[in-house]
């Protein structure tokens, strides 16, 4: 089992892909739900890169078992890289600002 594991799709999964990453193609959300519960229990892979539009379909019981959970593997969720409109500085703003305390804007 690899140590890192991405369940994404389309140009996401080619860009993980490239970046040498193992990479599990799906485009449905309930068959991501259903494979992520299955790593969840796995003690071999360390990180889990989930595709960030997938979390809308997930059940409400599984989104707070994904809640809830600790330890390994580690979930880190990704945005489509499909998109080009993104606002990045109130991403990193999101991610960034609850972990440091403090507001980090980039000029």
């Amino acid at each position: 089992m690899p140590k890192i594991v991405a369940l994404a799709h389309g140009i996401t999964s080619l860009k993980l892909a490239l970046a040498g990453i193992h990479v599990e193609d799906t485009a449905d959300a309930r068959a991501v739900e259903a494979r992520l519960s299955e790593l969840l229990e796995e003690r071999d892979c360390h990180v889990v890169i989930l595709m960030e539009r997938f979390r809308s379909g997930f059940s409400e019981w599984f989104t707070e078992h994904l809640r809830k959970h600790k330890g390994l593997p580690l979930v880190v969720n990704c945005p489509a890289f499909e998109q080009e409109e993104s606002n990045v500085d109130a991403y990193l703003s999101a991610v960034l600002k609850p972990a440091v305390g403090y507001e980090i804007r980039l000029e």
